[in-house]
């Protein structure tokens, strides 16, 4: 009978004990490391493994053969000695939930941007936390990673304080996309990744054994003359939201790096903006990528910055804010707003980050080069990094005239504010 498949109906039977200091042993002595003794169980003989080496913790099996007994005392045996055993040792004491908690407080902070790991790891942590780690295989993940993908969920909480529900109302449900759920995956990836190769936890990596789901072709949505026509016609109704459109779409600059942007980082006389420098800090950079580069408002989107300006601009202050709660400001909650923008201007399937799109579509076809797209929308790939190096000056024109296209252009003769 083979081995892998008895093991399994005997794991019940194993046992752990504390292990008691002994001296080292020799190659010549590991044969008396393994003591095996036949017992009767229900009148059948039954063979007991038990393993004693210092400093490892004792380990006992009983199986229904000799030879298995055998086969699994050598095993632990050529584990104890690589130094295998104390990860399996682990993997059988701890839970996945202990390796979820210990990453979020020690390992997500040090993370550029450590949100979408807070806010999926807690999904993993209720459905499989209470799973020893050796217990987590790849099958079992592969289980709930369809489970994921299949169950449906709300975006809305009724009786929430910034509910836009009706009262009555049932919020809808929706399911998963597919880059939603590998967005899920990543982030216990990463924590099954510092179990086994930071604390040795465990041995090998489950999620190794876990495809990704198929996503598709990348998204290229951008908008047409008509639909970008009609969104700003939308959202001139709202100054601030009108103002960070125009720049989403007149800098390919991302809505992260806008939110971020401080007044001390914006040339309100030539237009010019360093993207990158996380708020209150020198050094670390807000970037995807993590990278500071530079880009200019032109047109109607500089005007707009400077009626801005002359209302809210303090130095240490992010251009976009909202009244926090005890009325400070805090970040720009752009979403609501510009969803119901988007569904005013009848515009279908378009998301903020479509605005990006559009604007290096836009860039595109006024003859950008593919180093300026790189430069200008700060991409970042093997292939074009000898490109990244390039002067920021050098996109001057090309943001001037993709302001011109999407805002009209500044008026001639005008003094800046």
């Amino acid at each position: 009978m083979a081995f892998a498949t008895v093991l399994p109906q005997f794991l019940p039977t194993l046992r752990y004990s504390q292990a008691v200091s002994a001296p080292n042993l020799s190659a010549t002595e590991m044969d008396e490391v393994a003591n095996i003794r036949e017992r009767r169980r229900g009148g059948k003989p039954v063979y007991q493994a038990q393993i004693r080496m210092a400093g490892y913790p004792s380990r006992t099996a009983t199986f229904p053969t000799k030879r298995l007994a055998e086969r699994w005392a050598k095993t632990i045996e050529a584990e104890m000695i690589e130094g295998k055993h104390f990860r399996s040792v682990d993997a059988r004491r701890r839970t996945l939930a202990e390796a979820i908690d210990r990453y979020l407080e020690n390992e997500a902070p040090k993370l550029r941007d450590g949100r979408m790991h807070r806010y999926t790891l807690p999904w993993w942590r209720e459905q499989l936390g209470g799973y020893k780690l050796c217990d987590i295989t790849p099958a079992l993940l592969v289980e709930y990673r369809d489970e994921l993908a299949a169950e449906p969920f709300r975006r809305a909480r009724p009786g929430a304080k910034h509910s836009l529900l009706k009262p009555g109302e049932k919020a809808p449900e929706y399911k998963r996309k597919p880059n939603t759920v590998n967005n899920y995956l990543v982030p216990l990836r990463r924590v099954l990744s510092v179990a086994q190769k930071e604390w040795h936890w465990i041995a090998n990596n489950p999620m190794d054994g876990v495809s990704k789901l198929d996503e598709g072709p990348p998204r290229t949505r951008f908008l047409s003359e008509e639909e970008r026509a009609a969104l700003l016609r939308e959202t001139v109704k709202d100054p601030q939201l009108h103002c960070l459109v125009l720049l989403a779409l007149s800098t390919a600059a991302r809505a992260g790096e806008l939110l971020h942007l401080e007044w001390r980082d914006v040339d309100l006389k030539e237009g010019r903006m360093l993207l990158g420098r996380k708020p209150g800090q020198q050094s670390k950079l807000e970037t995807k990528n993590g990278q500071a580069r530079t880009v200019w408002a032109q047109g109607e989107a500089l005007r707009l910055l400077r009626e801005r300006a002359k209302t809210s601009h303090r130095d240490g202050d992010r251009v976009f804010v909202s009244p926090d709660r005890r009325g400070g400001p805090s970040k720009y909650n752009y979403h609501d707003p510009f969803v119901s923008a988007v569904k005013a201007a009848g515009i279908e399937d378009f998301t903020f980050h479509g605005l990006r799109h559009s604007a290096a579509t836009y860039l595109a076809q006024g003859g950008a080069t593919f180093p300026q797209l790189k430069a200008a929308g700060g991409w970042k790939s093997n292939v074009a990094l000898r490109y990244v190096h390039l002067a920021a000056n050098d996109m001057k024109n090309i943001f001037s005239d993709l302001s011109e296209k999407v805002g009209g252009g500044e008026e001639k003769g005008k003094d800046p504010a």
